[in-house]
């Protein structure tokens, strides 16, 4: 049991898949396929970020009183309110907002270990997720079922991108 929860949690580290980056008339969307004849395949250069030729835009985040930083977005194209977690290998959403979005059944069941304990997960693909500037299409959650927030942004997501944070300020570009 401990073996399959360690290979659970390891697993988004393990799959460094390719990621395409697409231009959709002025909306910058990432996938793990080619999105079109346009789709710009990113290299991914030491710890999984991409590099790109042309500079995009950055999201600027400030830190809360909670001492947190989040930022809107969508799921399926229904509003959500992400925390930027880079602690967390996966990106995770609650059960209440994964019946808002419409996820209806999961791919996969198990374990997840988090900061109060392990809890049972299961994992889903949703069409859409996007916050900022940034889009994302096939992107996998794991689904927890008492998380106090809609979602939070693991690192299978902020390892596409370039995370700086200085001081009480986190930038987010391509």
């Amino acid at each position: 049991m401990k073996l399959l929860l360690c290979l659970l949690l390891l697993l988004p580290l393990l799959a460094e898949a390719a990621v395409y980056k697409c231009d959709d008339n002025g909306r910058v969307t990432y996938s793990a396929m080619p999105c079109g004849d346009n789709a710009q395949r990113l290299r991914e250069q030491g710890g999984g970020q991409p590099q790109q030729d042309q500079p995009g835009t950055t999201l600027t985040l400030y830190l809360r009183a909670d001492h947190s930083f989040r930022v809107p977005g969508t799921i399926n194209h229904h509003p959500v309110e992400f925390v930027i977690d880079t602690g967390a290998s996966s990106t995770v959403i609650s059960q209440s907002a994964a019946k808002a979005v419409g996820i209806k059944a999961c791919t996969g069941l198990g374990y997840t270990a988090t900061a109060n304990g392990t809890v049972r997960n299961c994992v889903a693909t949703v069409q859409e997720l996007s916050f900022g500037t940034f889009h994302l299409s096939s992107q996998m959650v794991t689904i927890l079922p008492n998380l106090n927030v809609d979602g939070l942004l693991g690192m299978d997501v902020l390892r596409r991108m370039k995370v700086e944070q200085r001081g009480d300020v986190m930038y987010i570009s391509n």
